[in-house]
C-alpha cells in the first residue's frame, strides 16, 4: 500500500513548468492530505490502545503490566521513536478519540493540522468531563472560520476563551495549581552552550521579555550582535545586578556604554479587562499584551497594583502622521498582534502601518491603521502583499487572507445572551402542565390519591 500511494504522488510530481501559486496551491493540498493521513495514524494507536487494556483486563499473565507501557514498548521500536515519543502518540491518540471526536473529525478531513490539534489537547487537558464537549464546539467555531481561521497565539486564545466562558472557577483553579509549579531548568546544549527554559506567571514572564528587550535595545547601531544574542546577554546583566547592557562597537566615546546610558525606562506590561471585572460585577476574562486570555480573578489581582486608564473610542481621523497615544492603544487593541497570518507578535512591539499611505491619504484612523511587525511592514511595503478595504492580505501570487479580529476587544466582549430554548407556546403549555401537577398533588393531601384503595 505504502508503494503504491508513494508512487501515485510521485506521479502526481508538479511539472516544473507550472506556475509558482499552481505550486503553493499543490503544497497546500499535500499539507492537508499529510493531517488527514496523520489522523487515522492516531485513531489507530487509540485502537490499539483499547486492546491492550482488553488483554490486561481478561488474561492475569498480562495483569502486572500496565497497557500503556505495553504498547509504548511495542510502538517505539516499529516506528523507530523513543519511549517519550511513542507515550506522546499514544496520549494524542486515546485523547482525541474519548475526549475530542470532533477535533478528530476535523484532523481526519484535513482542516486542522497536527499542530494545531496538539495546542487544543494540551490546552485543554486539565478540563472536566463535564464541560469538554461545550468548550470544543467553540473550539472548532472559532478556530475553523471558513473566513479566517486561527493558528499559534490565535488559537490559543480562543481556546482560553472558551474556557473562561464555560469554565471559569476550573479556569482560576488550574491557574492557581500551575503556579505552584513554576521553574526554571537548565540542561545540557552543544558546541559549549547551555539550554534555559522554565515556568513563570504571565505578568512576570512579560514584564522579563519586556525588560531584556529593552536592555538589549540600548546599544548604538554598531554592535555587532545580533538582538536575541544581546537579549541572552542582557540577562546575565540582570543576573549581576547590573541595570544596563555594555555596548560592543568598540567605540571608546559610544554613548551607550554601561553606566553611561542611563537607567532605561521600566517596561510595561499591557493589561486588559473590563470595567465590571475589574469591580466584580462581572467575571468576563483578561488579557496580558504578548501572553493572551486570563481569568477575572488574575485580571483584578493584576488591577491592585496598577496604573489604570480608560481606552477611548476614537471620534475619528487625525492629521498627522504619528497617531495620538490614545488612538494608537486603540488599534493595537483591536487586533491584539501582528495582523500578518500566523505572526503572534505582540502589536505593542508592531510598527503602526497605514493600509493606505499617509503621503496620499492623508488619513490616520482605526480603519487606516493597523500593527505589523517589523519583518512583515517591510513585506507589505516593499515585498507586494496589500491589505484591502475587507481587511484582507493579498499575497503577491494572488492569495486572499482575511485577517481575523482576535485582539482583546474582540475576544473580551460579553457572551451574547444564550437563545431561548423553547417557544413562547411551549412555556406557557410546560407552566400549565406544571400548575396541573401541583394542584393534583394538593388534591391527594387532601383526599388522597385517585388510586388508593378503599377505605379513601
Amino acid at each position: 500500500m505504502f508503494d503504491r500511494l508513494i508512487g501515485e504522488l510521485d506521479a502526481a510530481l508538479p511539472d516544473p513548468y507550472l506556475s509558482t501559486d499552481h505550486l503553493v496551491g499543490t503544497v497546500a493540498t499535500l499539507h492537508r492530505f499529510e493531517s488527514a493521513v496523520s489522523a487515522r495514524k492516531h485513531a489507530y494507536v487509540s485502537e490499539l490502545f483499547s486492546r491492550f487494556e482488553d488483554i490486561a483486563a481478561l488474561n492475569d499473565e498480562y495483569s502486572s503490566i500496565d497497557p500503556w507501557d505495553a504498547l509504548e514498548a511495542e510502538l517505539g521500536p516499529a516506528l523507530v521513536i523513543t519511549p517519550y515519543h511513542a507515550s506522546s502518540l499514544i496520549s494524542l491518540g486515546v485523547t482525541l478519540s474519548r475526549r475530542l471526536p470532533n477535533v478528530w473529525d476535523a484532523f481526519s478531513r484535513g482542516e486542522l493540522d497536527i499542530a494545531r490539534v496538539q495546542k487544543i489537547a494540551d490546552a485543554t487537558a486539565g478540563v472536566s468531563d463535564e464541560h469538554i464537549k461545550e468548550i470544543e464546539r467553540r473550539v472548532l467555531k472559532a478556530g475553523l472560520d471558513g473566513k479566517a481561521p486561527l493558528s499559534g497565539g490565535r488559537l490559543r486564545n480562543a481556546i482560553n476563551r472558551a474556557i473562561a466562558a464555560v469554565d471559569p472557577d476550573g479556569m482560576k483553579r488550574r491557574r492557581e495549581q500551575k503556579k505552584q509549579d513554576r521553574h526554571v531548568w537548565i540542561g545540557n546544549g552543544s558546541d559549549g552552550m547551555a539550554e534555559l527554559s522554565g515556568s513563570l506567571a504571565a505578568e512576570d514572564a512579560m514584564f522579563l521579555t519586556n525588560r531584556l528587550g529593552e536592555m538589549a535595545k540600548r546599544v548604538c547601531t554598531d554592535d555587532p550582535r545580533p538582538f536575541q544574542a544581546r537579549r541572552a546577554d542582557a540577562l546575565m546583566a540582570l543576573v549581576h545586578g547590573r541595570a544596563d547592557l555594555d555596548c560592543q562597537c568598540q567605540n571608546p566615546d559610544c554613548a551607550f556604554k554601561a553606566g553611561i546610558a542611563g537607567t532605561p525606562r521600566r517596561p510595561l506590561v499591557h493589561a486588559f479587562g473590563t470595567t465590571a471585572t475589574l469591580n466584580g460585577t462581572s467575571n468576563e476574562p483578561g488579557w496580558i499584551d504578548g501572553f493572551g486570555v486570563i481569568d477575572a480573578d488574575h485580571l483584578r489581582e493584576l488591577a491592585r497594583d496598577a496604573i489604570i486608564r480608560d481606552l477611548k473610542t476614537p471620534t475619528g481621523k487625525e492629521d498627522n502622521y504619528r497617531p495620538s497615544k490614545s488612538l494608537a492603544d486603540w488599534v493595537r487593541a483591536l487586533h491584539g498582534t501582528c495582523q500578518f497570518p500566523g505572526c503572534d507578535r505582540p502589536a505593542w512591539e508592531s510598527d503602526l502601518d497605514h493600509r493606505d499611505p499617509h503621503a496620499t491619504s492623508k488619513n490616520t484612523s482605526v480603519f487606516n491603521l493597523g500593527p505589523f511587525c517589523r519583518k512583515h511592514h517591510r513585506g507589505k511595503t516593499f515585498g507586494g502583499w496589500r491589505l484591502v478595504q475587507t481587511l484582507t492580505l493579498i499575497s503577491p501570487l494572488g492569495f486572499e487572507y482575511p485577517i481575523p479580529a482576535t485582539g482583546p476587544l474582540a475576544l473580551l466582549e460579553p457572551d451574547p445572551p444564550a437563545p431561548k430554548r423553547q417557544t413562547r407556546m411551549q412555556g406557557r403549555a410546560k407552566r400549565t402542565a406544571a400548575d396541573r401537577t401541583l394542584n393534583k398533588r394538593d388534591r391527594e393531601a387532601q383526599w388522597g390519591r385517585d388510586d388508593d384503595p378503599p377505605p379513601f
